[in-house]
């Protein structure tokens, strides 16, 4: 069998670049490309990236709300239809974003509300239960937004396991930000012409031109099943008023279940209520409506919320059995674009039908707590 090397001096030079490699996070430092390059590589394909380099470091105004979080939140809320009602409310014109993206986790929502903080200020945060640990997964584009020299303070206090990975997700990113140092990235155009992958993909109109979100025409797997889309409207007693909103009041409609949080996701979570606190945002859990807890009769939460973020979120839903009442198993169907097999829903997406009704019934809870985040 041949050896690995032909000589001592080629087996010392592999381990000499295999250290460089190893290290090139540590010797980048912090001569790295500007931030905004980390968002002008990434297409398409990944979510909205181009809107949310433009939103976080070209545009300046001041934001009212930002719903801020994965897909779920992107496909779930209709952010023109919040903007208008929160702008008669303050008989200004509000400024509502959705900066969202794809692949779920804790860790993207702190490092990419991070870049937003550092360049708009925003007075209510919207965000979800970023929950991936069913999947196992941490979020792929991690390379693409966390780079070593920038946040490696973001790591302090994680286990060992976890660190590795970020720094091994920066060993992979670094190639392309040397690149970048030499030859700027140009950034993809936020409207075009031409359909991007979104837009063909989820048959939405282009994001940016919906603040952010997404209003995918599809139902279930209508790719794979061949189910056509087509406007639904429920008819249902469900009205703002069923909206619950965390108090001692209220804690009747909500059960925690004190799951243990994964690590990764508790350090993260905790890091993001900390950086919306130093930049005086309020905080608003809101619990987005999944098909596979369409009858519960409480909205379920896998943590005590409030120990975490030091009770100062609130926690907003709709208890599923309230609001799909009336409504058959067939109805709800046309209210979610990819549900998965029938026989095996879990955690999925509104389509537009969906976030239509949702948002409509949500929308003056969010105006309340936006009023109430504006009070010492």
């Amino acid at each position: 069998m041949r050896p690995a090397f032909s000589s001592t001096k080629s087996a010392a030079a592999f381990a000499l670049l295999l250290f460089v490699l190893l290290t090139l996070p540590v010797i980048i430092g912090k001569n790295l490309p500007p931030r905004e390059q980390s968002y002008a590589i990434q297409g398409w394909d990944n979510g909205p990236y181009p809107w949310l380099r433009q939103q976080i470091f070209e545009e300046t105004n001041d934001i009212d709300i930002a719903f801020v979080g994965s897909s779920l939140m992107m496909w779930g809320i209709d952010t023109p239809y919040v903007q208008a009602k929160l702008s008669e409310q303050l008989s200004r014109p509000a400024v509502i974003r959705s900066i969202c993206w794809g692949g779920t986790g804790y860790d993207s929502l702190y490092f990419i509300t991070q870049d937003l903080l550092a360049h708009r200020k925003v007075r209510l945060l919207v965000f979800y239960d970023e929950d991936n640990a069913l999947k196992g997964y941490r979020n792929s584009q991690a390379p693409i937004w966390f780079r070593y020299g920038d946040n490696a303070e973001g790591l302090d206090g994680l286990p060992v396991k976890e660190k590795s990975l970020f720094y091994f997700s920066a060993i992979i990113g670094a190639p392309r930000n040397l690149l970048s140092l030499l030859r700027l990235n140009l950034p993809l155009e936020v409207t075009s012409s031409t359909s991007n992958y979104m837009e063909t993909m989820f048959l939405t109109p282009n994001p940016a031109t919906r603040l952010g979100s997404v209003a995918a025409q599809l139902i279930c797997n209508s790719v794979a099943d061949g189910l056509p889309f087509k406007l639904f409207t429920p008819h249902t007693e469900t009205s703002p008023a069923d909206v619950c909103i965390y108090s001692t009041a209220s804690q009747a409609g909500f059960q925690f279940l004190d799951k243990p949080l994964p690590a990764w996701q508790k350090h993260f979570a905790a890091k993001f209520g900390a950086l919306a606190k130093e930049h005086g945002c309020k905080l608003v859990l809101l619990n987005l409506p999944q098909f596979d807890t369409n009858r519960s009769t409480v909205l379920w939460e896998r943590f005590f919320w409030p120990d975490l973020f030091s009770n100062q979120l609130n926690i907003v839903g709709i208890q599923p059995a309230r609001l799909w009442g009336g409504l058959s198993e067939s109805d709800v169907y046309l209210l979610f674009g990819n549900v998965g097999h029938r026989n095996n829903a879990y955690a999925s997406h509104l389509n537009q039908n969906g976030q239509k009704f949702f948002t409509q019934l949500i929308t003056p809870a969010l105006v309340k707590l936006y009023e109430v985040a504006g009070k010492p």
